[in-house]
């Protein structure tokens, strides 16, 4: 079984990674001039602020501190660069598309290395299912705006 620092760890790793998604969903909706687009990412980004206060249970759960917003982390940091350089409507909603499908995927691999700790693997599963319905909901507006 991995001890209860390492799980903390990669959960406060998918945290950083949902507050800095939060910010890209504000920066994204300052930009975009499409109405229904807006309220998708203020769904999407209400979605990741629910995400959040599960996972920072089950981090302080497990004995491990929440990290402060102030401190994205690396990748983070480079996730917000990168969204910085989509220009057009359809060139945000599938960069956050891509980063929806791959966060499905990091979260099969979690529930597969975590497979002893049933508490955490249920969360990562609740997670990813709402990961998938925002993939969905991606997938929808991009298809309606002829994408």
């Amino acid at each position: 079984m991995i001890n209860p620092a390492a799980i903390a760890a990669k959960l406060r790793s998918n945290l950083r990674f949902k507050l800095a998604y939060i910010r890209v969903y504000r920066d994204f909706q300052r930009t975009v001039t499409e109405d229904e687009v807006k309220a998708l990412l203020e769904t999407l980004a209400e979605g990741e602020r629910e995400a959040i206060g599960s996972l920072a249970r089950r981090i302080r759960q497990l004995g491990g501190a929440v990290q402060p917003e102030s401190q994205p982390g690396r990748s983070a940091q480079e996730l917000r660069l990168k969204a910085s350089t989509q220009r057009t409507t359809l060139a945000k909603l599938r960069f956050l598309q891509r980063g929806a499908a791959r966060a499905i995927e990091w979260y099969d691999e979690q529930i597969m290395a975590l497979a002893d700790d049933e508490e955490t693997v249920g969360l990562l599963k609740t997670l990813q299912e709402d990961k998938r319905q925002h993939l969905q909901q991606l997938e929808a507006m991009i298809a309606g705006l002829g994408g």
